[in-house]
């Protein structure tokens, strides 16, 4: 895919991978629209892209409400005329075991996570066709190939994110399509996805968190502070949206653990402690 002088919409944008893929995606040449839920963050974002001759639009948006993301399309639409790449960024965490979480953290979590693509794709795809050509991708997670423990909401939307952008690669390829799909499956970046509960609807209760989820929360605090600059995680997906590929992945243990625990369970039909 061609970038120089086109159009890409960015979800959750105000940070993190959002804000890695608007840098590197300007630095392209593509005018950016960014999208989320906090209009200070997203400014931020547009300065920085101001300050290296990028031109952004900033648009507020809740991507689990279909009607704010057409709102964010007809934006774009108004802005720059086209909508080239649609960057299904935006995602939230909760934490504990399936059997303690609430119907709210299922439901918060799955809305923003899995419904917010769905929206997307719903909203852009018929746009991108219409003009000839586009891409969409997807940010899941290593998390969509295998689950981790205390993450049982986050897996399941991240596993439905993947399932979602399989089956539109190939609804794509089979209808020859002039829009093509990609799926990310990053593992640990050093992102502030652990604080996004600020941003939760206040009426959705959350679960009590026990003692061992406390603790697994404190282990992936850690390993998240020390994961992939998300600036460098960025470039790989650019890369493979170059380059034309579905999958993307930026950790190389990320497929090698994925292949390994299939073929167990194939083999053996057995879990393995991951």
């Amino acid at each position: 895919m061609e970038l120089e002088g086109k159009v890409a919409v960015i979800t959750g944008a105000g940070a993190g991978l959002g804000r890695g893929l608007a840098h590197r995606l300007g630095s392209a040449g593509m005018k950016i629209v960014l999208s989320g839920p906090t209009p200070k963050r997203l400014e931020e974002t547009a300065s920085q892209l101001a300050a290296n001759n990028v031109e952004a639009l900033c648009v507020q948006a809740d991507v689990s409400d279909i009607s704010q993301v057409e709102a964010l399309a007809n934006a774009a639409l108004d802005r720059f005329g086209a909508v080239h790449l649609l960057c299904n960024n935006a995602g939230v965490a909760a934490f504990g075991p399936i059997g303690d979480m609430s119907m709210d953290d299922w439901r918060w979590t799955i809305s923003v996570n899995l419904w917010g693509p769905i929206n997307g794709v719903q909203v852009f795809l018929p746009i991108m066709e219409k003009q000839g050509e586009g891409h969409i991708c997807t940010t899941a997670s290593e998390s969509g190939l295998y689950g981790a423990p205390f993450l049982g909401a986050y897996n399941v939307s991240k596993f439905g994110v993947v399932g979602l952008m399989s089956s539109l690669e190939r609804d794509l390829r089979t209808r020859k399509s002039p829009v093509s799909a990609s799926v990310f499956c990053p593992s640990a970046m050093a992102t502030d996805v652990m604080g996004t509960a600020r941003n939760r609807p206040k009426d959705f209760v959350t679960a009590p968190m026990s003692e061992a989820t406390q603790n697994f929360r404190d282990v992936v605090q850690g390993v998240i502070a020390n994961g992939m600059n998300p600036d460098d995680a960025a470039d790989f997906v650019v890369e493979g949206i170059r380059a034309g590929k579905f999958w993307i992945f930026s950790h190389p243990h990320v497929p090698e653990t994925a292949l390994k625990q299939a073929t167990v369970m194939a083999e053996k039909q057995e879990l393995i402690d991951l």
